[in-house]
């Protein structure tokens, strides 16, 4: 992630926006003192608009990294040359970062299920191959949430982060099953075997799931 946050920028921005309406207003009286009596422009305050042009270009680059860091399609050239159009792009820029959050929110905590479905193990047959199959595609999706960009992550993502997911379904019935009301419980034992096969569904409801501690 860039070092440039929205937040920074945005104050770079306002700092800017600042100093070029001091310069604007300079500007009209050296203009009217350029026109009558003729007097030319102070020196300093050429060189003051050279600073802020330069401030400006580099601000104007920082914005531009920052939206493209984030993916954010980014409007004509002639666009960002303006304190409009850079707070626009800004704008953007707090949008997608809001974004990002709640996606690697999400990303975290569906790798967090994923982790603990790959540490369960059945207490009677360490080679039990409905769990491996199970924990092969548990995998299968951990490298798939993981390794994937915050803003395409695969769909199951959010399911898992909202404890919707079969594979969040199984270890509710593996860690809760004492206390789930029965409605609940059938429908968690019912999704398991539908989506993971019978013989899972009946070993975590016999208790023959455990995780590793």
């Amino acid at each position: 992630m860039s070092d440039h946050g929205s937040n920074d920028l945005s104050q770079e921005v306002l700092k800017i926006s600042d100093v070029f309406s001091s310069l604007g207003e300079r500007l009209l009286g050296a203009a009217r003192q350029l026109h009558s009596p003729g007097a030319p422009p102070p020196e300093g305050l050429i060189e003051e608009l050279g600073q802020a042009r330069r401030e400006f270009v580099g601000l104007r680059d920082r914005t531009k990294e920052r939206a493209e860091a984030l993916q954010i399609a980014l409007p004509a050239a002639e666009t960002l040359d303006t304190i409009q159009g850079l707070t626009a792009v800004l704008d953007l820029v707090v949008e997608s970062e809001i974004r990002q959050v709640k996606s690697e929110e999400s990303r975290r905590r569906a790798v967090s299920i994923l982790d603990r479905v790959l540490t369960l193990t059945h207490s009677g047959d360490h080679e039990f191959a409905p769990l491996r199959d199970c924990q092969d595609q548990a995998r299968t999706l951990r490298d798939a949430i993981s390794g994937g960009s915050w803003s395409d992550l695969p769909p199951e993502t959010e399911r898992l982060a909202e404890g919707e997911h079969p594979f969040a379904n199984l270890l509710a019935l593996v860690e809760d099953r004492d206390v789930l009301h029965d409605d609940l419980w059938a429908s968690l034992h019912d999704t398991i075997g539908t989506t993971f096969g019978k013989s899972l569904a009946a070993a975590a409801a016999r208790s023959k799931l455990v995780l590793a501690s």
